[in-house]
């Protein structure tokens, strides 16, 4: 199957940097390591009686870049029938208010590069139900005008539509030369494609995100060592890091189905960034992937 890089390598980038200011956050006091089995009693009573609700506010500054995807809808052919397929992906979503009246100015507004922490990161995408059977992902790195794909890998969705999925970078490989992971301080543009038709990729569904890499600061690193794992996504959300906020998350969801608390926090989460239509939504197990050369 062709890939989308063929596609994507033919664009060429004007890059443009802006600025987001952020609300400011409230400071995590307080928190107490437990043992792994009184982390959900522990969660629960810490935060409920403290009526904290899980929420993510950006930090400072922020380099942006322009918004070229975010939600994506388009028609995929099965067989005989048409099928509308849906693919959103699960980042703070830019406000209403936020946007040019017209829609040629809309595709050009410039959206806030969120960070990772980590060289390997996951991202999450929510797909509706689908037959067609495979997405793939693939990962581009600014170079001056232009964009490097530097990672590509082909996604299995069979039996994982409608619902929540996460893609993971693969740990590097010594032995192979596909990616060395993501570098501190670098901006990449991170796409997923529902590979509907693979002849023309400009017009197959996509969902797309910017991620900066980040140094993990000292006082992070501290909180998470000091903190149940249970509460990671909160510390995360404090210090402004929205893809391990929103992953490690996702993680205890599927760890703990029927936790309330952890529920309630996915709920609030997704909630504070405009993502409320898909806080019912069920997550799916990493995919399977596969890499084509």
């Amino acid at each position: 199957m062709k890939k989308p890089s063929i596609y994507l390598k033919t664009f060429s980038l004007m890059l443009s940097l802006g600025l987001v200011m952020s609300a400011s956050v409230m400071a995590i006091a307080g928190l107490k390591p437990s043992s792994p089995n009184q982390e959900n009693q522990k969660l629960s009573e810490t935060l409920v009686a403290g009526n904290k609700r899980l929420r993510f506010r950006r930090r400072g500054i922020r380099a942006s870049r322009r918004r070229t995807g975010g939600f994506s809808r388009g028609m995929c052919q099965i067989g005989d029938q048409e099928q509308i397929v849906n693919i959103t992906p699960l980042l703070p979503q830019v406000q209403t208010q936020e946007l040019p009246e017209d829609e040629e100015s809309s595709a050009n507004v410039q959206v806030p590069v969120e960070l990772t922490v980590e060289e390997m990161p996951t991202f999450l995408v929510h797909v509706s139900e689908t037959q067609v059977e495979e997405a793939v992902f693939t990962l581009l790195k600014e170079e001056g005008d232009i964009e490097k794909v530097v990672y590509e890998n082909t996604i299995s969705l069979k039996d994982k539509t409608p619902g929540i999925v996460s893609i993971s970078l693969p740990a590097p490989d010594a032995a192979s030369s596909d990616h060395d992971g993501l570098e501190t301080g670098e901006i990449y543009r991170w796409v997923v494609f529902i590979a509907c038709d693979p002849n023309d990729w400009s017009q197959n569904p996509r969902a797309e995100g910017w991620v900066k890499r980040i140094a993990k600061e000292d006082s992070l690193a501290q909180e998470l060592a000091k903190t149940p794992e249970m509460q990671h996504p909160e510390v995360y959300a404090v210090h402004g890091v929205w893809t391990e906020t929103v992953s490690s998350l996702a993680k205890l969801r599927e760890r703990y189905p029927d936790n309330p608390q952890v529920q309630a926090d996915w709920k609030d989460l997704l909630e504070s960034v405009g993502l409320e239509n898909l806080v019912a939504e069920r997550p799916v197990n990493s995919p399977e992937s596969r890499v084509e050369n």
